[in-house]
């Protein structure tokens, strides 16, 4: 069994252990893809007392593992007592933008990064604008990264170019 650590963002001062076993199984007269079995389970008292109960994924595939994992955590962290909870007060802020100054060639291409520090509820990906002279490009843009640090890239749909 692998073990992994939990933390919430608004509590940096608890950690909680799980375990996580894969298991391929090929069932009695099944003809087909063997199923994964993942149990993700921790000794973590639930909230309301008791024990918090394994959560099992079962997959034909691994395309959406990860997806599933990230719910399977959710699902543990969400019967967990994380008080007492910080209170978030920092807003995000941009740790970089690129390129800077005033003077930036239409050709451009823009990255920014946004970063929100612990302790933090993390940004909202959903309330990211951005709008280039007026004109909204939120809609173009190309967001990677985590809850707590987004890369935003932004390319000229189509590049001018002075002939004169």
């Amino acid at each position: 069994m692998a073990q992994f650590l939990i933390r919430n963002s608004l509590n940096t001062y608890k950690v909680v252990k799980c375990g996580i076993t894969f298991e391929q199984v090929t069932p009695k007269n099944y003809e087909g893809e063997p199923i994964w079995v993942i149990e993700l389970v921790t000794d973590e008292p639930h909230i309301d007392g008791g024990s918090i109960p394994p959560k099992f994924i079962n997959l034909t595939s691994l395309d959406n593992l990860d997806e599933e994992i990230e719910s399977a955590v959710e699902f543990i962290s969400g019967q967990i007592d994380w008080t007492p909870l910080e209170v978030d007060l920092r807003p995000p802020f941009v740790e970089s933008c690129y390129p800077s100054g005033n003077n930036v060639d239409i050709e451009s291409s823009i990255k920014i990064v946004l970063k929100d520090l612990l302790p933090a509820a993390g940004i909202d990906i959903s309330s990211i604008t951005m709008a280039i002279n007026g004109l909204g490009v939120t809609s173009e843009l190309d967001i990677s990264g985590d809850p707590y640090e987004y890369t935003l890239k932004w390319k000229p749909f189509m590049r001018i170019y002075n002939t004169e």
